[in-house]
């Protein structure tokens, strides 16, 4: 509502509803309050709002539902307004400031709208504060005295005129102008706002996909190591230990050759150069298909997401329960992370000391297989196998290299780690947190590869 707004409202709400009894009166977000007026031979209801750009007061045909909690300055003013009769409103233009009188048995009550940059509502018995808005002007509280804006320059405002046209209505028809200037914008503003959590959720997933995608795109990365690799074994007897490169004919199915020149490693024999290049193939061709799951997967959830905006989209935003952001109840935290290896194989990895200790002693199962990186401090990692499952070689490592991050040996090249089904784990009495002993086990020495790091910390 603008400055040159409060002469007016205040006329049109004296010449129509004084004397008018509250009826009722809701308080659904603490900044608004909807009161029910009674007129002879009709009722109205009016919006007093103090939210930031569109502080107003106005007449409105619908309210929203009350929340299942409403605010507690809901109570004061039900118990204040309920039964009082408006005695006049009063426009303070100087000091961007509404008020209406009102009188119950022999009190009266002043509710104050201040329509500033940052507005205020108060309801006031004589000057004293009753109940506030939240957020309110700074220096007034409650039981306070309520000291008025300090005076400004105000512009002559031009006369309202309303022409005669259906869509008028007779009655407060400035204050119903009000609300339907403010309720596009308001809509706007709440549509905004609940779709601003989904977006954020589409933006990092997209940010996702295109990693993902990325490592699914090795494909032709892997074709190429095959050939190669089929090509020095066709060709074993020209390769020598030692070279740097070789230039090898390749035959072409259309009965053309191709001359190609491959790099070799001059520390590894012929042999060997054949077996890293089919190695490297059949790593490289695993990641490629896990990665194109995943990136499936990924893609699918995307479209939920955007199906559930257009959905938002179709529907009318409603103002929020209340104006003041309060933390949603967190679920409690799992005392793990988890991290999805070879075959979608659950790897869980201990968040701390104290959850190390509830990951192994409260959640593993004796059959489970834990690992830990061997003589230095480090999370707790734990593979949930199914009972009688056995512990594939792809998903031992991928354990391994999580036990190897998470500890004081994270950045080495190789790392020692052990592990053990979980019942040969044990807590000694009196140790610290996360401290543990262990017997059976087995140990590896781990050669780090950061491609398989890489893929398993995307997982989280």
């Amino acid at each position: 509502m603008k400055i040159d707004q409060l002469a007016p409202v205040a006329a049109e709400v004296n010449r129509q509803l004084a004397g008018g009894v509250v009826q009722k009166v809701y308080a659904p977000t603490t900044t608004r309050a909807y009161m029910e007026f009674r007129v002879p031979g009709k009722s109205v209801t009016l919006l007093a709002c103090s939210d930031p750009g569109a502080a107003r007061l106005s007449a409105v045909t619908e309210r929203p539902p009350n929340p299942p909690t409403p605010p507690t300055w809901q109570s004061v003013l039900r118990r204040e307004l309920t039964g009082a009769k408006l005695a006049d409103a009063e426009a303070l233009p100087e000091r961007k400031t509404l008020l209406l009188h009102f009188t119950k048995a022999q009190k009266f009550l002043t509710l104050v709208l201040e329509v500033t940059t940052a507005p205020a509502l108060m309801l006031c018995a004589g000057d004293k504060v009753l109940s506030q808005s939240i957020p309110t002007r700074p220096g007034v509280r409650v039981g306070q005295v309520w000291v008025p804006l300090p005076a400004g320059e105000v512009r002559e405002s031009k006369p309202v005129e309303f022409p005669d046209t259906p869509g008028v209505r007779p009655f407060l028809p400035l204050l119903h102008s009000i609300e339907e200037g403010n309720a596009p914008v308001e809509q706007k503003k709440w549509s905004d706002a609940r779709r601003a959590p989904v977006l954020a959720k589409l933006k990092k997933l997209k940010r996702t996909i295109e990693k993902v995608r990325a490592e699914a795109d090795r494909a032709t990365q892997v074709s190429s190591l095959k050939r190669e690799g089929e090509l020095l074994a066709q060709n074993l007897y020209q390769l020598k230990r030692g070279q740097k490169t070789v230039t090898l004919t390749e035959y072409l199915e259309d009965g053309t050759t191709n001359e190609v020149t491959l790099a070799l490693d001059p520390s590894r024999t012929p042999q060997q150069e054949v077996e890293h290049r089919f190695r490297q193939y059949k790593r490289l061709q695993r990641g490629a298909e896990i990665a194109g799951e995943r990136l499936l997967k990924l893609q699918r959830e995307a479209e939920g997401l955007e199906a559930e905006l257009q959905k938002l989209d179709e529907t009318p935003a409603e103002a929020p329960a209340f104006a003041v952001k309060k933390k949603p109840a967190q679920p409690e935290a799992l005392p793990y992370r988890e991290y999805t290896g070879h075959g979608g194989q659950r790897i869980w990895v201990g968040r701390g000391s104290t959850h190390n200790d509830s990951l192994t002693f409260h959640l593993a199962r004796p059959h489970h297989v834990w690992f830990h990186a061997r003589g230095v401090p480090g999370a707790h990692v734990v593979v949930p196998l199914e009972k009688n499952a056995s512990l594939l070689p792809e998903v031992l490592l991928d354990a391994a290299h999580l036990a190897a991050h998470h500890s004081d040996a994270r950045g080495e090249p190789r790392v020692e780690v052990s592990y053990v089904p979980a019942k040969y784990v044990h807590k000694p009495k009196d140790a610290a947190p996360g401290a543990v002993t262990y017997t059976r086990e087995k140990t590896i020495l781990l050669k780090l590869e950061p491609r398989r790091l890489e893929r398993l910390l995307a997982t989280v």
